[in-house]
C-alpha cells in the first residue's frame, strides 16, 4: 500500500502529462541526467561564439565613429543570452555565485553596461570579453561532467527543487489541494501556512463580544512577518547563522562613497508592527516602536547612517484611520495609498534636512516668471481593485473567500511649462521674414532686402542672436533681456502633461526598492505609488530599480549590472522592508561594482 501511495502522484502526472501539452515533469530527472548537460555545454559553445563574432563587429563600428550605445546593443543581448545558458545548468539547479565563471560572466555584463559612459573601460571589457570566450567557446566533457556531479540528480539542491516542482503542480495535488484548503477553512478558519489570520477588525479590546469570531473581519497577514517579530532579531546572537544586515548596508555606503553619491535608507514596516492589535485582538499589544526593525533602524541612526523613521508617523497617523481609512491593505502585506504617500512625505522631507544640512548638494531648481518651475507634478484620482497578495498566497480567492478591496490613488502625471514670448504684430513679422529670408542672420542679408524692418528692429535681431544664439523666437532668453522689441510684448506658458516616467539621465537621485516601492506604481492604478509622490514632493525627476521581494540583495546586484546609471547622482534611496532584515532573497550578500 505504500508502495502504491508513493506512485500515484507520479502515475497520475504522467497520465496527465500524456494527455495535455506539458512537458513531461516526471521524467525530468532522467532527462538532466543523460541529455541536458550535453546540449547546455553545445549551446555554451554556439554563444560564446556568437558573442565573439558581435563583439568583433561592435569594435569596428565603434572605431568607424558609430554611435556606442548603438553599436554595444546586439553584444549586451548576446551576453545576455549567453548567462541564461551558463546560469541554469538544467530544469532544477542554478549555476553557483562562488563558480569563476559566474564571476566572469557577471564581470562582462559590468563593464558592458558601462561602456557608453566611461569609454576608458573598453580595454579592460575587451580582455574580459575575450577570457569569457576562451572559458566557453568551447565544447567541453569535463565541464558537462562537472555539471552532474555538483548539480545533478544525486544532489539535495536539484532533489528540493524537484520535489517542490513535483507537489506545486502535480495534478493529483492541484485537483485535490484546494478543496482540502477550503475545508479547512470553513472548518477551522485557517488559511494556510504562509498566512496568518488576525483578529476582528471591528471590536479590538476588552468590549468586544461574539464580533471577535467573525472572520469576515479580519486581517489576513504574510507568515514572515509575524515571525520576523517573534523570531530573535537578525543582530542576536542567536541569529549568528544569517547575514549581518549592517555590515552589508556599511560596505555598500562605503561603495557609493567611492563614487560621490550619498546613501539614505529607509526601513518600511510590515503590516504587523503597525497594527499588532488587528494580528492580536489585544489593544494593548507591544507597538513598532520596539520591534527589531525600529531598533536596527535606530542603530543605523547611532552609527551615523542617514535614515528614514516610517514607524513614528505611521503610528501616529493611525489616530485619522476612522476617517481617512487605514495605512494597511486588509487582505495584503502592502500599504494603502495614504500609507505610500505619507511615506514619500516623509522620505521627501528628510531629503530637503540633507540638502539643509549641506550633505548632498542637488542642483538649484530654476522658475520662471511667474514663480512656476519648468517641470511640476499634477495628480488625479483613479480608482482601482486590489486582489490582496496575502489572500493569492492562501489560494483560497479562486473560492472568493476574500473582497477584492477598492483603493483610490492619485495618480502624478508630468506638467511640462515652457516659455514664449508673444511679440507685438510688427515685430512678429519682422523676425519671421528676417528669420525666412536671413537664415543665418548676417548683417548682408539685412541690407539685401527691399523694404526691411527699420534699423531699430534689426539691431534688435543682430542684439538677440548675439545674447540668444538659438535665434529663436520663443526663446526663454528674449525674456530677460532688458529692452525688448517692443514693450508690449508678452510672455506665455505653454502646458503639456505626460505620464510620469523614470528620467535615469537627468535625475541625480536613484531609488531601490521593492514591492512597497513598486506597489501603485507600475501597477494599478500606475504611477500613483510612493515613488511618483516622492517626485511631486521634490519638484524633481527621480528614477527607480524594483525587484520585487529582492531589495537586500537582488535589486543591488540589478545596479552592479548596471552601475553606468551611478553617473550623475548625488543620492541613493535604498527602500526595503523590514522582514528583509531576516528573510531577505539571497541575504544579505556582498554586491562588488
Amino acid at each position: 500500500m505504500f508502495a502504491l501511495l508513493l506512485l500515484l502522484p507520479f502515475t497520475v502526472q504522467a497520465v496527465a502529462d500524456l494527455r495535455g501539452e506539458k512537458r513531461f515533469v516526471s521524467f525530468d530527472i532522467f532527462k538532466d541526467a543523460v541529455y541536458t548537460p550535453f546540449v547546455r555545454e553545445s549551446n555554451l559553445s554556439a554563444g560564446a561564439m556568437r558573442l565573439d563574432s558581435l563583439w568583433r563587429g561592435a569594435r569596428e563600428a565603434i572605431a568607424g565613429g558609430s554611435e556606442a550605445g548603438e553599436a554595444l546593443e546586439p553584444v549586451i543581448g548576446a551576453l545576455s543570452d549567453l548567462e541564461a545558458v551558463a546560469l541554469t545548468v538544467n530544469a532544477y539547479a542554478q549555476l553557483d555565485t562562488a563558480e569563476a565563471g559566474y564571476k566572469l560572466l557577471k564581470q562582462a555584463d559590468t563593464l558592458l553596461a558601462t561602456l557608453e559612459d566611461e569609454p576608458e573601460n573598453f580595454k579592460a571589457a575587451d580582455s574580459t570579453l575575450k577570457a569569457v570566450v576562451g572559458e566557453f567557446g568551447q565544447f567541453s566533457l569535463w565541464r558537462a561532467f562537472l555539471a552532474v556531479k555538483h548539480y545533478g540528480v544525486w544532489t539535495s539542491r536539484y532533489l528540493r527543487a524537484f520535489e517542490n516542482k513535483v507537489e506545486d503542480e502535480n495534478a493529483l495535488v492541484l485537483a485535490v489541494r484546494p478543496r482540502y484548503q477550503l475545508a479547512v477553512w470553513n472548518i477551522f478558519n485557517d488559511p494556510g501556512e504562509k498566512v496568518v489570520l488576525g483578529a476582528a477588525g471591528k471590536c479590538i479590546g476588552k468590549s468586544c463580544g461574539r464580533e471577535m469570531a467573525e472572520a469576515s473581519d479580519r486581517w489576513l497577514f504574510y507568515r514572515q512577518d509575524v515571525e520576523f517579530l517573534v523570531q530573535p532579531s537578525p543582530l542576536d546572537v542567536r541569529s549568528a547563522k544569517l547575514d549581518n544586515p549592517i555590515k552589508a548596508i556599511e560596505k555598500f555606503r562605503d561603495q557609493l562613497k567611492a563614487k560621490g553619491v550619498e546613501l539614505l535608507v529607509v526601513v518600511t514596516p510590515g503590516k504587523p508592527s503597525i497594527y499588532p492589535e488587528r494580528l492580536t485582538g489585544n489593544a494593548s499589544t507591544v507597538m513598532a516602536t520596539e520591534s527589531h526593525g525600529k531598533k536596527i533602524l535606530d542603530s543605523l541612526s547611532a552609527l551615523g547612517f542617514n535614515t528614514v523613521d516610517l514607524y513614528t508617523p505611521l503610528l501616529a497617523a493611525k489616530k485619522d484611520d476612522a476617517s481617512l481609512g487605514p495605512l494597511y491593505l486588509n487582505d495584503d502585506t502592502h500599504w494603502t495609498p495614504r500609507g505610500a504617500e505619507l511615506a514619500a512625505a516623509e522620505i521627501a522631507a528628510a531629503v530637503k534636512r540633507l540638502e539643509s544640512d549641506g550633505k548632498i548638494k542637488l542642483e538649484e531648481l530654476q522658475k520662471h516668471a511667474d514663480g512656476s518651475y519648468p517641470l511640476s507634478f499634477v495628480t488625479k484620482d483613479s480608482l482601482a481593485d486590489r486582489m490582496g497578495d496575502v489572500g493569492e498566497m492562501s489560494g483560497l480567492n479562486k473560492f472568493n473567500a476574500f473582497k477584492v478591496q477598492k483603493v483610490t490613488g492619485h495618480v502624478v502625471m508630468l506638467q511640462n511649462i515652457n516659455e514664449r514670448i508673444g511679440m507685438a504684430k510688427s515685430s512678429a513679422n519682422c523676425l519671421d521674414s528676417l528669420m525666412k529670408d536671413c537664415p543665418k542672420l548676417d548683417d548682408s542679408c539685412y541690407l539685401a532686402k527691399s523694404s526691411p524692418c527699420d534699423e531699430d528692429d534689426a539691431a534688435c535681431v543682430r542684439a538677440l542672436t548675439k545674447s540668444c544664439p538659438k535665434g529663436s523666437a520663443f526663446d526663454s532668453c528674449y525674456h530677460v533681456r532688458m529692452n525688448p522689441c517692443e514693450e508690449d510684448d508678452s510672455l506665455y506658458y505653454d502646458t503639456t502633461v505626460t505620464p510620469f516616467k523614470d528620467d535615469f539621465r537627468k535625475a541625480k537621485i536613484l531609488i531601490l526598492g521593492d514591492s512597497f516601492s513598486r506597489i501603485y506604481q507600475t501597477d494599478s492604478p500606475v504611477n500613483a505609488g510612493w515613488i511618483a509622490h516622492f517626485a511631486k514632493n521634490m519638484n524633481r525627476p527621480v528614477a527607480s530599480i524594483v525587484s520585487d521581494g529582492g531589495a537586500s540583495t537582488l535589486v543591488r546586484e540589478k545596479l552592479a549590472r548596471k552601475a553606468g546609471v551611478l553617473k550623475g547622482k548625488k543620492l541613493l534611496i535604498w527602500e526595503f522592508v523590514e522582514r528583509d532584515l531576516r528573510f531577505g532573497a539571497e541575504g544579505w550578500k556582498d554586491v562588488e561594482f
